[in-house]
């Protein structure tokens, strides 16, 4: 895992690929902190963190683009997977190579609040939290543009299903807000997510008697409990949706210093999934 981390950072430092999401991160940051700290004398960072979370949206998939999809495109796939290495190894070698290259730009904020602190005071725990789930909503977004990027072998494909991928997850909160809060669009609601968890499913195994199990065992049993117990339903779309947002979580910290267990393990639980769904689809690959 460490030789493919290894090569894996190396391409990322040795291209402009890593060097652009590193500059532009860290120009807008600047210009945020800037704009809100110095010019507008906010003493805390979390407001100039919040509005850079719009940066990641575009930047992360760029970042992401080549990290399957290059592989898939040049065949230099089966080269690693040819080699005495598990697929997840390869994966997780790819996917911390991201994370290291995020890593660097978030170090560099992690000395902004003690120079904000020189001028006044900064409340350190609020704003090294805000770091923290800045770096943890880059994470995530990787993890999914990473499964994203191993559905294809074209780079443009990847980056547009990557930006596709993190606007939705962005603004999940917002069509919430504006969806009707009945028991019939959430059940609909909650039925097209069944279906889309169907298609991944396809996607990764190329399955159809998998499709159609994941289909079915998600949409049988909320048909059966939207019969019986439909009156539950109203408003929990619109709850549920704003819950599995990561940007939902990012707000509670940034904008009311809002700092809980569910919402870090939340975050977590983004890179858990979506890495071992792009081991699953580089297995398809392998064995396939």
């Amino acid at each position: 895992m460490f030789a493919v981390f290894k090569r894996e950072f190396k391409a990322y430092m040795n291209n402009v690929y890593g060097y652009l999401f590193m500059s532009v991160l860290l120009l807008f940051c600047g210009a945020l902190v800037s704009f809100f700290n110095i010019m507008g004398r906010l003493p805390s960072i979390e407001y100039a963190l919040y509005y850079a979370r719009y940066v990641l949206l575009l930047m992360i998939p760029i970042l992401c683009m080549r990290s399957m999809a290059e592989d898939r495109r040049n065949k230099t796939d089966m080269f690693y997977l040819s080699l005495p290495l598990k697929t997840s190894d390869v994966v997780l070698g790819k996917y911390f190579a991201l994370l290291a290259v995020l890593a660097i730009p978030t170090g560099i904020l992690c000395f902004y609040p003690l120079l904000l602190g020189l001028f006044g005071t900064v409340r350190y725990g609020g704003a090294y939290a805000s770091i923290l789930f800045f770096f943890l909503i880059g994470a995530a977004l990787m993890a999914v543009c990473q499964f994203l990027s191993s559905l294809t072998d074209n780079l443009v494909v990847a980056a547009v299903l990557g930006v596709v991928g993190t606007v939705v997850l962005c603004f999940l909160p917002t069509v919430g807000y504006v969806l009707p809060d009945t028991a019939l669009v959430s059940f609909i609601g909650f039925a097209v997510l069944a279906l889309l968890a169907a298609v991944v499913a396809y996607a990764v195994t190329r399955s159809f008697n998998v499709t159609a199990i994941t289909a079915a065992a998600l949409i049988v049993p909320l048909s059966f409990l939207y019969i019986f117990f439909g009156e539950h339903f109203a408003g929990t779309l619109p709850a549920v949706m704003e819950y599995i947002s990561p940007f939902y979580h990012f707000k509670a910290i940034s904008e009311y210093g809002i700092f809980t267990v569910s919402s870090f393990i939340l975050l977590v639980s983004y890179p858990v999934f979506f890495v071992f769904l792009t081991v699953r689809s580089a297995d398809r690959k392998r064995w396939g």
